[in-house]
């Protein structure tokens, strides 16, 4: 969210003046294969994303299922999505859940920031800025569960929300683990230590396939099924999972396959690419923030690259086949 990285900013002002004096390179493709065009424009600009979603400055809502006709109150931006309700918060921790007509359904104010939330049933899972895990009974805003974790200071911004596993809820905290929660006892029942770094140590990546775990850091990722863990330790951009693979994008521009235990089955190398994002479906579509698309076949085998009509400046964020960047989208994949 916004917010979180204006307060984690210190961080990254750091790292900014870590790098001075070292010329900054741009991935330069040798083959073109075309061009992209913008298909049409949005009612507005994004204001702000998350992983599943995106808010637009006249507060309408960009989910994975695509552009919505809900709009937040002012002030309130997307944060998650359960049939047909979504979850709304303010920088100043009032969180708003509306149906697709816009009208609210449960109101609460945490006075705190929320990282992240998620929604089943009646039941409102967060896990707060302050890395509490907190779980409301959305029928009366009991609080039902409230464990504080340790203290951080800078946070990635790709933060994961809770996950609904059966009688289970799977908590990523801000400080690299996940806490593993049983739903009607409301009692710990396993927490797992994916990464301990100090800055920016907060899972970016949460997904559930089948009986298996798929967690990441900006440092490692982790794989747990309910006979092993399997760990890769690399400097991670992002993380999809498709047909029992997974994808790990890298910092330094590289995509490596492996199988679902970790196990590599093969990387390419683009060099100097920056990965701003990932689409994907019968290819992996790599949006690169210099203004490309990488678009490769799930074995890593063939590569093309088109030219996108902008470099990636602000915010943006990508669904199904389509791209939203500022007050713009297009289709990729076309025909």
């Amino acid at each position: 969210m916004k917010t979180l990285k204006l307060l984690f900013s210190l961080g990254l002002v750091v790292l900014v003046m870590g790098g001075c004096g070292t010329k900054r390179q741009y991935f330069q493709p040798e083959v073109l294969s075309g061009k992209v065009s913008y298909d049409g424009s949005l009612p507005a600009s994004i204001m702000d994303s998350v992983r599943e979603g995106a808010t637009l400055e006249n507060g309408q809502v960009i989910t994975k299922q695509g552009l919505s006709n809900v709009v937040f109150p002012k002030g309130f931006s997307y944060l998650a999505e359960d049939k047909g309700r979504f979850v709304g918060v303010s920088t100043c921790g009032k969180l708003t859940v509306i149906d697709e007509k816009s009208v609210e359904l449960f109101s609460h104010d945490f006075k705190s920031l929320i990282a992240s939330a998620s929604l089943k049933g009646n039941l409102l899972a967060l896990v707060m800025a302050s890395n509490e895990l907190v779980l409301v009974d959305m029928n009366d805003a009991k609080h039902l569960l409230h464990l504080k974790q340790d203290n951080v200071f800078v946070l990635d911004s790709r933060i994961a929300a809770p996950y609904y596993l059966g009688d289970l809820i799977v908590y990523p905290t801000l400080d690299g683990k996940l806490v593993i929660v049983d739903e009607k006892s409301r009692k710990v029942i396993r927490d797992v230590v994916v990464s301990n770094e100090k800055f920016f140590g907060n899972i970016i990546y949460l997904q559930v396939l089948g009986d298996r775990l798929v967690a990441a850091t900006k440092k490692k990722v982790v794989s747990i099924n309910p006979k092993s863990m399997a760990f890769l330790e690399e400097e991670v951009k992002d993380v999809i999972v498709l047909e029992n693979r997974i994808f790990v994008f890298t910092k330094d521009g590289r995509v490596i396959l492996t199988d679902a235990d970790l196990k590599v089955i093969k990387e390419r190398k683009f060099p100097f690419a920056t990965f701003a994002g990932t689409i994907y479906g019968n290819y992996v579509y790599m949006i690169e923030k210099g203004g490309y698309i990488i678009a490769t076949d799930l074995d890593l085998v063939s590569v093309n690259v088109y030219k996108l009509p902008d470099p990636i400046e602000s915010y943006m964020f990508t669904t199904g086949d389509t791209l939203y960047y500022e007050n713009h989208f297009f289709k990729l994949n076309r025909k």
